[in-house]
Formats: C-alpha cells, sequence, structure tokens
C-alpha cells in the first residue's frame, strides 16, 4: 500500500448527484485544495462561507477520501481525519452512509457489485467512529486507535485532558501508525470558554469523589477530606465577597490570600484522579474540566459575580473564570485545525492572532429577501413573565394578519424567540424555535417566512467575557487590580453607558451572526433557490444598540439586493399602552385614557364627530387639543380615523 496524494478528482468521486452551481464547484475545489495543502500549523483556518454553500457535503465527501480505498485505486493508506461538532445529530448524520450507499447503488446499477463499490462502504463503516458520552469513554478510546477517521462533539473535545486529548492524533493501520493531523470544526471551537464555579459544581465534585472512587482507592480518604475543606473555604470566601457588594448585579476580581492550591498535595491530589478518571467523570461528567479550573482559580483567581434575576428574591452566586484555550488547538506543532463556520467573519470570538478567516464573499448570491422591521419593545425582560400576555397575543395577532396569510406554502411561518416563549405560540403556530437551538440545521429550509421575535442578546458581563476571550490581555490586567478597583471597575461596565460603548462592537457583531444563523434556517439556505423569503423582526429599532443592528443588518445584505421595510409598534399595543398607563394620583383615568375607552366601545366602522365624543367623555375641547398634542399615538389614531368629510370620524378596525 503506497501513499497517495488525493487530487480533487478523489473529491468529486464521493460527491452526490446534483446539480451544483458552478459557485458551489469552486468552493468544492479551492477549500479542498487548501485543506490538503495549507500546512501552516500556526494558524487555525476559518472558512466563512455562507449556509447552505454545501461545506457539510464536502466534508462527507472529504471523509470517504480519508478511509483508504477507493474503487480506482484499491487500498491506499488512509489520512488521519477528526470532525468535531455541536451537534450529536450532525455527527450520526456524517457517520452514517446508508443514503449515499443506497444512491451510488441506483446510480452504478450492476457495476455496483462488479466493480467492488459496495466493498467501499463496507470499508467507510468500518473506519470512522463517533465517540459517545453514553459509553464508556476509556472502551471508546481502544477502539479509535483503529479507526482513520473520528468524530466527536465539541463539548467533549474540550472536556478531555490534555493527555487523553493527545491521544487522538494517531491511530495504528497494518501494523504501523499513523498521525491523525487534519482536524476540522464543523462550527465556531471554544476558542475560549466562560466558566462558572458555584456551590452546585463544588457539590457535585465532592459527591462524584465520594462514589466515584473505590473504597481499594489508597489515597481517597486525603482526596476526599481536603477537598471538603476546600470546598466549604470556598462557600466561605462566596459568603464573604457577598457582604462586600451593595448592589445586586455587580462582581469583583477576587484572589485567596492564603493558599494557592486546592489540596496541601495537589499533585497526589489530582494523581488519584487522574488515575480513576472514568469511574469519576461517570459520576460527574464536568469533573476534570470543573478541577482544572479550580486549579488556576486557587492560583489565580476568578470573578466572583452576584446575580439577582427580575422577580426573584434569590441571588446566583459563582465565580467565572475566562479560559485561553489555544493549547488546544496546537499551534506550531504537526497538527493542521480548519474550521467551517458561515459567520466567522462576524463573529467576536474570531478576534484572536492565531487565526485566519478566508473570506467566502466570492461564492455568495444576490437574495431575493426582504425583511421587515416591526417596531416593538420585545427584550426579554418585556416578554418573558406574565404580565407580558398582553404584548405576545398582539404579536400573534399581527403574523396571523400580516405573516401567516396566503395558501400553501405561504401559511407556513417558522416563529424564533426566547425559550421561555415558545409555548406561548407553539399551539397557534407548527414551527417554533427558540434562540441558539437553530444553528446548523435544515429542518426549515422549505419554508420562506420567519417571525424573530426578541434578539438573543445577553448582559453586558457576558461580552465582557467573550471580548476577554480574545483579549486576555485586558483579563490580565483585571486580575491585577485590588479588589476595589476591580469592583469599581466591573461596577461600571454593567451601570454606566459610557462604559458599555466599550463592548458596543461585540454586542452588535455577536448580535447580528446569531440573527444571520436563524434566517439561513429558510429557503435562502437553498443555494439555488429564486423565490422571496420575508422576515419579520420584532424589536425596539429607535436608538442606541438596536439602532447599531439595524444599521449593521443593512449594510450586510443590502449589497445582495435585500430589501428593508420598517413599521411602527401595531395600534393595539399603542393604545394598550395609553390604557395601561398610571393616572395622575386622585384621578380614576387619564384624559387619553377616557377618549380611548370612548372610541373602544363603538363598533368598528361608527362614524363620530368630535362633538360627540366630547360630549361621551366629558372633556372640554382645550382638554381635548392639550390631550392629543400631548399623546402621539392617541394623535395617530385619530388621524387614521379621519374621513374626507371635515370634523368627521370613522372608527378604524385594529
Amino acid at each position: 500500500m503506497e501513499k497517495t496524494e488525493l487530487t480533487y478528482e478523489d473529491l468529486e468521486t464521493y460527491l452526490p448527484e446534483y446539480d451544483f452551481d458552478e459557485k458551489q464547484k469552486q468552493f468544492f475545489k479551492e477549500t479542498f485544495e487548501i485543506i490538503m495543502h495549507n500546512k501552516d500549523t500556526s494558524k487555525v483556518t476559518c472558512f466563512a462561507d455562507r449556509p447552505g454553500i454545501g461545506k457539510s457535503t464536502l466534508i462527507k465527501a472529504f471523509m470517504h477520501c480519508c478511509i483508504g480505498y477507493d474503487i480506482f485505486k484499491g487500498h491506499y493508506d488512509p489520512i488521519g481525519l477528526i470532525i468535531v461538532t455541536d451537534s450529536m445529530k450532525r455527527l450520526e448524520g456524517l457517520s452514517d452512509s446508508k443514503n449515499e450507499r443506497k444512491e451510488a447503488e441506483e446510480c452504478w446499477g450492476e457495476l455496483f457489485e462488479e466493480w467492488g463499490i459496495k466493498y467501499h462502504y463496507r470499508e467507510f463503516e468500518k473506519s470512522v467512529i463517533v465517540l459517545k458520552s453514553d459509553t464508556p469513554f476509556l472502551e471508546q478510546l481502544k477502539k479509535q486507535h483503529y479507526k482513520p477517521v473520528v468524530l466527536m462533539s465539541t463539548q467533549r473535545y474540550f472536556m478531555l485532558s490534555k493527555k487523553v486529548r493527545d491521544q487522538l492524533f494517531a491511530f495504528n493501520h497494518d501494523g504501523k501508525v499513523i498521525k491523525r493531523n487534519i482536524v476540522i470544526f464543523d462550527e465556531c471551537p471554544y476558542f475560549s470558554e466562560t466558566v462558572q464555579i458555584n456551590s452546585y459544581n463544588l457539590a457535585m465534585i465532592e459527591a462524584a469523589l465520594l462514589e466515584g472512587l473505590s473504597d481499594d482507592v489508597k489515597d481517597k480518604e486525603f482526596v476526599t477530606r481536603e477537598f471538603g475543606v476546600f470546598k466549604n473555604r470556598m462557600i466561605e470566601e462566596m459568603a464573604q465577597n457577598e457582604k462586600e457588594l451593595k448592589h445586586s448585579d455587580v462582581s469583583l476580581y477576587w484572589k485567596d490570600e492564603r493558599y494557592s492550591t486546592i489540596t496541601p498535595n495537589d499533585a497526589l491530589f489530582f494523581k488519584v484522579v487522574d488515575d480513576n478518571m472514568e469511574s469519576l467523570t461517570q459520576k460527574y461528567s464536568a469533573i476534570m474540566n470543573d478541577l482544572d479550573s479550580l486549579r488556576e482559580m486557587a492560583e489565580k483567581g476568578a470573578i466572583f459575580y452576584r446575580f439577582k434575576k427580575k422577580n426573584d428574591k434569590n441571588y446566583e452566586r459563582s465565580f467565572v473564570l475566562v479560559k485561553d484555550n489555544r493549547d488546544a488547538f496546537y499551534l506550531g506543532q504537526d497538527k493542521k485545525f480548519f474550521v467551517f463556520d458561515a459567520t466567522a467573519d462576524l463573529d467576536p470570538r474570531y478576534d484572536l492572532d492565531y487565526v485566519e478567516i478566508i473570506d467566502g464573499k466570492k461564492y455568495n448570491k444576490p437574495l431575493n429577501m426582504t425583511i421587515t422591521n416591526v417596531n416593538i419593545p420585545t427584550s426579554k425582560t418585556t416578554l418573558c413573565n406574565k404580565k407580558s400576555v398582553k404584548v405576545t397575543n398582539v404579536i400573534k395577532n399581527y403574523i396571523n394578519s400580516n405573516v401567516a396569510c396566503g395558501f400553501g406554502k405561504q401559511r407556513r411561518v417558522l416563529i424564533v424567540t426566547y425559550k421561555n416563549l415558545c409555548s406561548r405560540f407553539s399551539n397557534d403556530f407548527n414551527h417554533v424555535g427558540y434562540f441558539g437551538n437553530l444553528k446548523g440545521f435544515n429542518d426549515y429550509k422549505d419554508i420562506y417566512k420567519m417571525a424573530h421575535i426578541g434578539l438573543n442578546r445577553y448582559s453586558p458581563m457576558a461580552y465582557f467575557y467573550l471580548y476577554c476571550g480574545c483579549h486576555m490581555d485586558k483579563y490580565r490586567e483585571l486580575s491585577e487590580m485590588p479588589k476595589k478597583q476591580s469592583l469599581k471597575f466591573l461596577t461600571e461596565l454593567v451601570q454606566k453607558q459610557e462604559c458599555q460603548d466599550f463592548l458596543k462592537d461585540v454586542m452588535v457583531r455577536s448580535m447580528l451572526a446569531d440573527f444571520e444563523q436563524n434566517i439561513f434556517r429558510l429557503a435562502i439556505r437553498n443555494y439555488l433557490n429564486m423565490d422571496n423569503v420575508q422576515i419579520w423582526t420584532f424589536y425596539n429599532a429607535d436608538g442606541g444598540i438596536y439602532d447599531a443592528l439595524t444599521r449593521a443588518i443593512e449594510e450586510r445584505y443590502s449589497q445582495y439586493g435585500v430589501h428593508f421595510e420598517y413599521e411602527n409598534s401595531p395600534i393595539e399595543l399603542q393604545i394598550s399602552k395609553i390604557q395601561d398607563r398610571k393616572p395622575p394620583k386622585g384621578k380614576e383615568k387619564t384624559n387619553a385614557q377616557k377618549i380611548v375607552d370612548w372610541r373602544n366601545a363603538l363598533p368598528d366602522g361608527t362614524e363620530y364627530e368630535i362633538k360627540e365624543l366630547l360630549k361621551g367623555t366629558g372633556l372640554t375641547d382645550k382638554q381635548f387639543q392639550k390631550a392629543k398634542s400631548k399623546n402621539q399615538v392617541l394623535l395617530s389614531i385619530l388621524n387614521a380615523d379621519k374621513t374626507d368629510k371635515k370634523g368627521h370620524y370613522c372608527k378604524k378596525a385594529v
């Protein structure tokens, strides 16, 4: 078996029989050449190509090339490959060759057996392994030593210790060791991690040590006793730090002034843990990751964070570390990492000195798409509470009247919103998803309409952690501050608008990247789609961060022919705002409320004059004029009721 240099013709053999666009073919060829010939291991190479271009198709075809057998070349040395993605569903799709086998059998007919094509698919099934969380990991680790192609989840890859992870980069084939030196991440890897340690993590680790270590383990008593002491010390530190915080949502940087280790003998502690990794991870899967974080926290400290959710009496308390994962990419060594992520050119997580982004704009095509913004407050705080049912009902009425209208496919609409809101929409609409759970799937590629309700926005602290992950010098600067100075810095970061501008770019780019991943679940994901796709966004676009996001959306998509529309808040909601306003002390209603209530009592289509309105509300003309001048919503409602006949109005349906 001689080594062979794969060519693009080899890859073409395994591309499905499909009428690919010329730009897609160009993408396949050029990307394949980069994967085969870019050997610069000091950089992680990221392909920022639009969703739907065919990256999964390319990866699957490349897997077929790597197993070391095809019908024309026969056997050759396989090529070691690791594929990492964030969804078990996608891993199973990549490892399953049933559909390709069936298509090949239909395409080749009798030659499928005669030429031994079926043998290739048997080889594929023997050469690929998916590392699953529901199977003992050491058992899988042994099996992967004989498989050229390994597939695993992003979470699992970064949870592994370096000692275990190193074992992934080689396999045995016919008695010799071959390197797995190509790693492909399908979606964004964890370049950095924000690790949260709280009383729950500490309790889970303690329980895992007590139950996961056999009584035969020589130093079990030392390990469990000393970790218990450490756990209690950390809980005491949380209580002490909490006393120093006067506001509900503030942080400080904490360092242990007495100790810099977890136990008096961390070398022994971690040896016992490493020797019993399998049984410990069965009790608590994140134990290794958490203990590594605690070791770093003991040495360097961490951010102490106290947060109180609105309408919740209890505080959440935790230590937070920002971990730099660059070591997991083996920079400068004999392993080359590639990333496929459509929004890599947008996402601030890629702002790293060891990342190179290959722009995919040349593969883009015009988009037949309309984006309509409905100007309505839809923050998570506004919508995800019992009082907001009226607002969500207004949104549902709008969708039924303006979005889910027509026949057949025109009635189908994908609702995307906060996870807590899904139940309010699932009874009325068949396709409902939530932020953070749509990326990478093709389930909705035949739907042409979307209602994007709210935006996947996080707290300022979350964006600060993200920023620190790409600018570790900022995190180190914080870690060197005295506690009081760190408290002042982090408090101002959260509470002062001028300090929030420091993170404005990170916020806008993150929200835009998330928005793009969501809208490309629809039919525009289909590269050859020519039909109009319509997106309705529901958020308040006036001023601040949302105005900046709106401009960024226009800049991103206008170059591809996307049409933009803007609508005011639905009149129904505007009326509700007037009705919900608290009247001045001593009054049952405001004058605007009297006018709206009188008007609402009229049947739709009823004509009226101002003198009737004044008589019905008991207002003077002066009071009426003042109410109109002070309340633009009321003015717009009355203006909409005007008829061609001067002084005459007609109640319009809302």
